[in-house]
């Protein structure tokens, strides 16, 4: 299966990409739960609207409403921390 994010392109120098598949697709509710006190930034791609929800420095969350797959940015100098607390934020809605 083809991934729904074309042209991976990193926010930062030198960070980690990774997609994670979902036990379901995003929703609306999921990206409002995602995003707490954070902005939301939306890029038109070919394979639909792409909301980027920046946390803390640490991760970027890539989601497209109905696809099941979630697109990851990590700031790999930070360690494990950045990925457990990723898996924190995904225990939350899936």
């Amino acid at each position: 299966m083809p991934s729904p994010f074309p042209n991976p392109a990193s926010p930062y120098p030198g960070w980690t990409r990774r997609e994670y598949c979902l036990s379901r697709p995003v929703t609306d509710e999921d990206i409002a739960a995602f995003l707490g006190n954070e902005e939301l930034y939306v890029r038109e791609t070919t394979a639909g609207l792409v909301h980027i929800i920046h946390k803390n420095g640490l991760v970027e969350l890539h989601c497209i409403i109905g696809e099941p797959v979630i697109e990851v940015w990590f700031a790999p100098d930070c360690g494990a921390y950045p990925s457990e607390y990723f898996d924190a934020l995904l225990a939350t809605r899936f």
